[in-house]
């Protein structure tokens, strides 16, 4: 018996769905594994795919015409990516690369359409939501500009951590500041608020979560 795929309810798309359409599309969810550096999707490849993290985490890219590579964000446990090909097949604008070993449930999108053709209810379900998604944008986008910088940067922090509280970032501390949105300053404040405040130590180039 098919149950919910509890991924299902990290996305906002899916969030309106009653309970027989999300045991439809989790039936139609794959999951695949990726090791550290492995690309999940170059930039323009067709997405195929809606991609939902369920373990470890990957880095959106972007190369400018020298081909320096630029981390657009960092995409943790439950976040997704691939959600403009919901209705229409789009190009994918970033490379998507896997930053540790790393599990995606994929929703295959040619499959998902198909299960919008035979539930009208569905597809107008999802319609609103997309609207609704468009409609919320911007007001998450202020509502996490005031998420004070440190919490977003000890959030990060947490997830690389081990089980000793040891820190190892598979990316430079600049390409992280860059990722949350934040200067490599910022980033640098930050880490003196989180250390006076007792919520991280650090010993020389270690960052140790407490």
């Amino acid at each position: 018996m098919t149950t919910i795929n509890p991924c299902l309810k990290h996305v906002p798309v899916f969030a309106n769905l009653d309970e027989k359409m999300l045991i439809e599309i989790s039936k139609i969810i794959s999951a695949k594994d990726y090791k550290a550096n492995d690309v999940i999707y170059h930039e323009g490849d067709l997405i195929e795919s809606l991609g939902i993290i369920h373990r470890g985490s990957v880095k959106l890219t972007k190369s400018n015409e020298d081909g320096k590579e630029r981390i657009i964000s960092i995409l943790l446990l439950g976040d997704y990516f691939g959600e403009s090909s919901l209705l229409v097949s789009q190009k994918n604008e970033f490379e998507v690369v896997a930053l540790e070993d790393t599990t995606i449930h994929h929703i295959k999108l040619d499959n998902f359409r198909k299960l919008m053709l035979t539930h009208q209810d569905m597809t107008l379900s999802m319609l609103q939501s997309l609207i609704d998604q468009i409609a919320n944008r911007d007001r998450a986008v202020v509502n996490e500009s005031l998420i004070p910088a440190y919490d977003r940067v000890y959030d990060a922090l947490l997830h690389y951590s081990d089980f000793d509280g040891l820190v190892n970032l598979p990316i430079s501390k600049k390409d992280l500041a860059n990722s949350l949105g934040i200067t490599p300053e910022t980033f640098s404040r930050s880490l003196n608020i989180l250390e006076k405040d007792h919520r991280i130590k650090r010993v020389k180039q270690d960052i140790i979560i407490i």
